[in-house]
């Protein structure tokens, strides 16, 4: 996922690859005068993946945990500071920040676990205790006297209030004093709905509860506080405390998951990234409150291991995601990546189906992607090696995982500097079918370079890009590989730098549209999982339970939702630009601000033709005319544009960039259309 040794191979990668037909795909045209011609019998002989329309997503940052994942607290099983950075913890304390002559908050003080802050007035000693339900330790409340009517802990929160009034509460407790209030309140103390829990005794034991709040008067994105004590004297020790909206999915997000199944995402890559380099499928199966807890091993932070293998296949069922899972072939070993297989795919008949069957699940998920490590060529990756070694490690997890399960598909670790591919291709021509790339661009561009600048120069890298998949291509047929595939695992532009075109604003759907149009044309791309699902590049942004769509989202959805599969030949005649070198980026020399694909579906009566303008602040006009397809007077139309290519949407503005329908007319010979600056359009001709 480090972009710095990607863009130093950028430079050293020599384009190469040219092999085509001798009526390519897409032949492109210099001229001022835009044209699109549409060659629509002249069909390419295999349909496009339905798995260029995926996302990625890891255990980092919120984007799983207080992101597509529904549980609202932090911290939960109020573990010691140990597994969360000194930054999260300051930050802790700021949270907490609040008016004292409430004397609600006593904030962060010594006893008192990570993310959570003391609760009412009285003479009370906050303490860990290793009396515990799971992981390290348990947060004890010893309550000599009171000064409030409760006292206890409590933490700040945000809730989805938009969306449900209801919520359920799970935690353990054990101790000398009973009726343990959960409430949550406003921040001046008002209680707006809350649960009593009785039957508090001397042994640990689980309590589970729905209770309902009154939304009037909370505003969206409103800080509120979950309260949790007891009115009298006593000892009370909590644990593995969880606060899901009841109307989550399998404790996942409802609005996630709901624009996920809208957009029709077809595959799903998971657990990582960087963090599957040091993940233990084991700790994440199994009730979740005993599953262990750890430093995230890639990342930092926690790492509570809610999320696990049962839940992300349960959150492909529900949207129907194609699972890809990208397995630990970095401090893990065939053994465990075998038996990963065996939870999975195997019958009940197996040590590992009867313990999927045991966790709830009897019936094989047949998870038929399996990717064998990630980015094991970078030294920031727990387990980097040298090509030579990745040669023997593919070996030895192909073989291990395929004596489990025959017919699941392996891809295997590629790189954008193509000697690191030479051995594991050369010592496995029968076994490597897929390679993966990483494409995460932009991040050596020297600070205070002109956006547009750094704008062209990421769009002229989609054409360059065109070659370097052949490249790459044809590297696997030359040592024998009859039908090579391509399996762009990660991708985004990786700027991150505001005021710069980044995987959050309108650039980054732009670029993707391109990625996609590339790798269309090579016919050798099997998967694109564009980077990433939450708060993590670019794809749905959630902020205090407040999810929304951003750019490269809409513009996968208009991709996924058109029902073209077969590509036909284009003719593209457009206006072009040259980009010089930048670091870590390749000159290119007239690329098209024209970009365009066209796609027919199985009945031959309907094609979709996918147009992008790259020009950073122009509008071109275009002619479209076509050749063995005769269209009926009106087109449906979608355009995904905005001002400024720098737009952004956010859960507070969610709509700044949005796709808009029209319906326009046109005639069989063609029609004239005017694509907006910096857009992707969609075109949708049915023949009558």
């Amino acid at each position: 996922m480090h972009g710095h040794l990607f863009a130093i191979c950028l430079i050293l990668l020599v384009l190469g690859g040219s092999a085509m037909a001798s009526k390519p795909l897409v032949e492109f045209h210099n001229g001022d005068n835009a044209r699109i011609e549409v060659f629509a019998s002249e069909r390419a002989d295999e349909a496009i993946s339905p798995y260029l329309f995926g996302e990625f997503t890891e255990h980092l940052g919120s984007n799983v945990y207080n992101g597509a994942w529904a549980q609202i607290l932090e911290n939960s099983g109020f573990e010691p500071a140990k597994y969360f950075s000194w930054e999260e913890a300051a930050g802790v304390e700021k949270r907490l920040a609040h008016d004292k002559e409430h004397g609600l908050l006593d904030s962060f003080k010594a006893g008192v676990a990570c993310y959570w802050g003391r609760w009412g007035k009285g003479d009370v000693i906050y303490s860990p205790s290793d009396d515990r339900v799971n992981a390290d330790q348990a947060q004890k409340i010893e309550i000599r006297s009171l000064e409030s009517s409760h006292v206890g802990v409590l933490q700040p929160i945000y809730l989805p209030t938009h969306r449900t009034a209801k919520y359920e509460i799970s935690l353990w407790a054990k101790g000398t004093v009973d009726g343990l209030q959960v409430d949550i309140r406003k921040e001046d103390g008002t209680g707006i709905g809350g649960v009593q829990l009785d039957g508090i005794g001397s042994d640990w034991k689980q309590f589970r509860a729905t209770f309902e709040i009154e939304t009037r008067g909370v505003e969206k994105f409103e800080t509120l506080l979950l309260t949790i004590g007891v009115g009298k004297p006593g000892t009370l020790l909590l644990d593995q405390c969880m606060l899901f909206p009841a109307d989550n999915l399998r404790g996942w997000d409802p609005d996630v998951i709901r624009f996920v199944k809208n957009s029709k995402i077809t595959m799903l890559r998971f657990p990582g990234g960087n963090f599957v380099s040091g993940y233990h499928w084991k700790d994440g199966v199994g009730p979740v409150d005993k599953r262990p807890m750890s430093r995230n091993p890639a990342w930092g932070g926690d790492e509570p291991n809610h999320v696990g293998t049962d839940d992300w296949l349960a959150f492909c069922e529900l949207t129907g995601c194609e699972p890809l899972i990208c397995i630990n072939a970095g401090n893990g070993t065939p053994e465990e990546a075998a038996q990963w297989v065996e939870y999975c795919n195997g019958s009940v008949d197996t040590e590992y189906g009867r313990l999927r069957a045991k966790n709830g699940h009897p019936e094989p998920y047949g998870v038929k992607y399996w990717e064998v490590g990630n980015e094991l060529w970078g030294d920031w990756q727990i387990g980097h090696c040298a090509k030579e070694e990745y040669a023997k490690r593919y070996r030895a997890f192909y073989e291990a995982m395929k004596a489990v399960d025959p017919n699941i598909l392996f891809i295997a670790n590629g790189h954008d500097w193509l000697p690191w591919n030479e051995p594991v291709l050369k010592e496995n021509p029968t076994t490597v079918r897929s390679l993966s790339i990483h494409t995460l661009i932009g991040n050596m561009i020297p600070d205070g370079t002109d956006p547009d600048t750094v704008y062209n120069s990421i769009m002229a890298y989609t054409k360059w890009y065109e070659g370097h998949l052949r490249a790459a291509g044809k590297q696997m047929t030359d040592v024998g590989i009859a039908d090579p595939k391509l399996a762009i695992t990660e991708l985004q532009i990786f700027t991150n730098k505001g005021g710069w075109p980044a995987n959050w604003n309108q650039a980054e759907a732009v670029f993707y549209a391109g990625i996609v149009n590339s790798a269309i044309r090579t016919g050798m791309v099997e998967i694109i999982t564009h980077s990433a699902l939450v708060n993590h590049g670019g794809g749905l942004s959630k902020w205090r339970q407040v999810v929304c769509e951003q750019p490269v989202f809409l513009a996968r959805k208009i991709y996924a939702t058109q029902p073209g599969r077969w590509p036909v030949r284009l003719s593209i005649t457009s206006p072009s630009f040259d980009v010089a070198e930048l670091p870590g980026m390749p000159a290119v020399e007239d690329t098209p601000y024209i970009d365009a694909v066209a796609l027919l579906d199985d009945s031959g009566k309907e094609l979709t033709l996918l147009v992008t303008n790259r020009h950073p602040s122009e509008a071109i006009s275009a002619e479209i005319a076509f050749d063995g397809f005769s269209p009926r007077t009106s087109v449906t139309v979608e355009t995904l544009a905005s001002n400024n290519y720098l737009d952004a949407n956010s859960p507070g503005a969610p709509h700044v960039v949005k796709s808009k329908k029209s319906v326009i007319r046109t005639k069989p010979e063609g029609l004239t259309y005017t694509f907006p600056k910096h857009s992707l359009t969609r075109l949708r001709f049915r023949m009558p």
